[in-house]
């Protein structure tokens, strides 16, 4: 089972859990105070009857002062116990407290309450059994949906090898005929774009260990911004990271992370906008001048985009190759003023 599907699992079993739960508790709660009423009934009647003979120590008999109210103010509780008033007949001047002590009346309250939850355990894993069998009935669904989306994008991957062979091979034949000719430098960069959509699209599907080795950060910046100027020749490009500063990392999953991110930033960018990037302190910073995201919190959720291009898998690829990689990253973006994104590299620096 993949990470997202034992996530969506374990949420929805809790929240089925917690839920029953609940149902059982206001259940179990209006039963208990059904049988305490009962109870207090039946105590009343008892009290009822020992007035008229006072047998056994149950009950604690005293004589107070006469007073009408009190004979019809049925059962109350206080600090010597549970006691109720009644009249002593050919009396006028007195009438009967009866009293039962405190701890008896709380050790008869105690065991109806423990009869009440005594099986209690016994729901509770009944109510985990269901949860977890309704969570895994609600989710099939979307488990065979999300099965369909991985066998399309396996298809489609399948599908592109042909033509983007064919496309290399022709391109490796006109790059020797016209070296130098522009429009063949410009369809050599649109077909190793097409090859790192491919490779996210692998990504997506794979999610294979990480092999580390030691690269120039400023080296591999500056090749990546080579690149995205042909693609992008309105966008002014800035690098501001020292040379000599080396990460000890995936350098073809770093390579991914940093193409995502220039190009959301290149595509997203205003006519003759820039997209800048520094280093400051271990943190590595892409910042542009585009139209911003509205909703900066969901980016890296999978299949989320706000524009109709794209498949919403760019950033979710960044975000999970990150963590594979002890990479730290955040965003910051509010609409018409650009993003930020933030690369952690303290753990993947070589001191």
């Amino acid at each position: 089972m993949k990470r997202y599907e034992s996530e969506s699992l374990f949420k929805s079993a809790l929240l089925f859990f917690l839920l029953m739960t609940a149902l059982y508790l206001v259940v179990a709660m209006n039963g208990y105070r059904d049988r305490e009423r009962q109870v207090r009934e039946r105590l009343y009647s008892e009290m009822k009857l020992f007035s008229y003979r006072p047998l056994g120590k149950t009950f604690k008999v005293n004589f107070v002062p006469k007073q009408k109210r009190l004979l019809t103010s049925g059962l109350q509780e206080g600090e010597e116990g549970v006691y109720a008033f009644f009249a002593i007949p050919g009396s006028t001047k007195y009438m009967m407290k009866i009293t039962l002590p405190k701890r008896v009346y709380e050790r008869r309250m105690a065991g109806i309450l423990e009869e009440t939850f005594h099986y209690a355990p016994l729901y509770l894993i009944l109510i985990l059994i269901l949860s977890l069998f309704f969570a895994l009935y609600a989710l099939h669904p979307l488990k065979k949906a999300l099965l369909l989306n991985e066998e399309f994008v396996k298809d489609l991957l399948h599908d592109l090898n042909t033509p983007l062979s064919a496309m290399r091979i022709n391109l490796r034949l006109l790059e020797k005929r016209v070296p130098r000719e522009r429009s063949v430098r410009r369809l050599a960069t649109s077909v190793e774009t097409i090859e790192g959509l491919q490779a996210n699209l692998h990504a997506f599907l794979h999610r294979q260990p990480l092999d580390r080795e030691p690269f120039d950060l400023a080296k591999l910046l500056a090749g990546r911004i080579i690149y995205f100027q042909q693609l992008y020749p309105g966008i002014g490009f800035r690098l501001e990271v020292p040379e000599g500063v080396t990460l000890l990392a995936n350098e073809e999953a770093f390579v991914r992370i940093v193409d995502n991110l220039l190009s959301n930033a290149a595509k997203y960018n205003r006519p003759g906008g820039t997209v800048q990037l520094k280093l400051e302190g271990s943190q590595l910073v892409v910042e542009d001048t585009g139209i911003g995201i509205r909703r900066p919190e969901k980016v890296f959720h999978r299949y989320y985009k706000e524009g109709e291009r794209g498949l919403g898998l760019g950033l979710h690829i960044v975000k999970t190759l990150c963590e594979a990689q002890e990479i730290g990253i955040a965003l910051e973006s509010e609409p018409g003023q650009g993003t930020r994104v933030r690369l952690n590299l303290k753990k993947v620096m070589e001191k």
